[in-house]
């Protein structure tokens, strides 16, 4: 029997620091029947769902609530206004709706289902502030009436809705953040990420960098809250893990928030002499740090990657020189990308859907695009048109080249046992205006949640 109201709220209420971000099964309980879907393959067999409403959901749950005939209505949450340092997001829903008005010119998306639907975007603006987060998500559920959340921004606003969306049952796919909680979805099965783990994306690098300089010292200037302890959790941990032959010279935090530079942290952080700054900020204080660091201070940089596109980068300026950082997809603001047919292609379509010649390589259209991308191949490969079908879906994807995933980088995912979409990345270093291969791409498919303690 599906659970009361208030049984419901019980379970939300002592589950909230766990998170939906997992991979099952497109079959009901029981249901061993063999589904060929529209793209032709045919979906793994399963005895039981990982995303059951029998079990999951309120007694109300609507599992097609947001389709309304030929039309799929889908919900987006991200900052249109407050700070400069993150208002720069809006840029990737921006890149969302023009990726959703590229599949709707072109017919519409070919579902597992059979039928062909239009995509409708309903966008909501919190100001990257995570009580407002809540109220937004809850009227885009309750008023727009959406089927899905597809590419929100930010780690703190998604935790902040996360109960609300998981009590309705509400997919909320291809989120706009690495964040390690998204592995946790044992119970809390309605979230995915569309991001590598942060603690991932710093294994690979400190893996890398070990063989640079093995007993290097870090200076950490990391975001207060969410996004940046993730960082900050699994440089510790691969240093314990690695027989402390690395160190944590010095840490230091940022509010992006906060109208202010990161002039003070990055000058705190020079006393330390480190071998490696290593910066784990968002929106335009990330390479925007890099001109405070002083003369007389040289270390190695890392940026993080989700400032690794060419406008993150100008806020560096002439700093940006010999900097790391990680890729998991094709690079638009790269030349050595350009040729790419799965570039070429993005190129084209971004431009006819409205994405200007010039805005169309900053690297930030470009993250929404692909969160788009995600939801509809969920969406193809389907085989019924229900909120627990996408999510079975989702949570059983097997090598998957979606979007502009890089060449040999796929989305898998297997249940509890795998549950992040993303595993696989490369390091470079930027050299004049492009980059360079400084460690392949790897994928540690499998092991995210490890790198991060879950």
């Amino acid at each position: 029997m599906r659970r009361s109201l208030s049984g419901r709220l019980l379970v939300v209420a002592l589950t909230t620091l766990l998170i939906a971000a997992g991979c099952g099964k497109d079959a009901a309980k029981s249901d061993t029947t063999v589904t060929t879907v529209a793209d032709g393959s045919t979906p793994p067999a399963a005895t039981e769902a990982f995303v059951d409403p029998t079990k999951d959901c309120l007694a109300d749950f609507n599992p097609t609530a947001g389709i309304e005939g030929d039309t799929i209505k889908v919900g987006t949450i991200g900052p249109k206004t407050g700070a400069i340092t993150v208002t720069i997001y809006d840029r990737v829903t921006k890149g969302l709706r023009a990726y959703f008005k590229h599949v709707n010119d072109a017919g519409g998306v070919k579902a597992g289902d059979g039928k062909t639907y239009k995509l409708q975007l309903e966008e909501g603006d919190d100001s990257y502030d995570a009580s407002k987060t809540p109220a937004v998500a809850k009227d885009l559920v309750e008023s727009k009436k959406v089927f899905a959340m597809v590419g929100s921004i930010g780690t703190e606003t998604n935790l902040a809705a996360r109960s609300y969306l998981n009590q309705q049952c509400v997919p909320s796919v291809a989120l706009g953040t690495g964040s390690p909680e998204w592995g946790k979805n044992g119970d809390s099965r309605w979230y995915i990420g569309g991001l590598p783990s942060y603690a991932t994306e710093a294994v690979r690098f400190l893996d890398f960098y070990k063989t640079k300089k093995p007993n290097a010292k870090i200076a950490l200037l990391y975001q207060n809250d969410d996004f940046g302890k993730s960082y900050q959790t699994a440089i510790k941990k691969f240093i314990a893990d690695n027989g402390g032959t690395m160190s944590l010279a010095a840490e230091a935090t940022f509010d992006p928030k906060s109208g202010q530079t990161t002039q003070a942290s990055v000058t705190e952080l020079a006393q330390s002499k480190a071998d490696l700054l290593f910066v784990g900020l968002s929106g335009s204080s990330c390479a925007g740090s890099l001109p405070f660091v002083p003369a007389d201070w040289t270390p190695d940089r890392y940026l993080s990657i989700t400032c690794s596109g060419k406008l993150a980068l100008s806020f560096g300026k002439d700093k940006v020189e010999g900097v790391y950082t990680s890729q998991a997809t094709l690079d638009p603001g790269s030349a050595a990308d350009a040729n790419d047919p799965a570039m070429v292609a993005y190129l084209a379509d971004a431009v006819a859907a409205g994405i200007s010649a010039e805005d169309v390589t900053d690297g930030v259209h470009a993250a929404g695009w692909g969160f788009g991308s995600i939801f509809v191949r969920a969406l193809e490969k389907s085989p019924k048109m229900t909120r627990d079908s996408v999510m079975n879906t989702l949570w059983s994807m097997k090598d998957e080249q979606i979007g502009l995933l890089r060449p040999g980088n796929t989305a898998t995912t297997s249940n509890d046992k795998d549950p992040w979409l993303i595993e696989g990345t490369r390091i470079v270093q930027r050299a004049g205006t492009d980059w360079t291969e400084a460690a392949p791409l790897l994928a540690y498919e499998g092991k995210s949640n490890g790198f991060a303690g879950n």
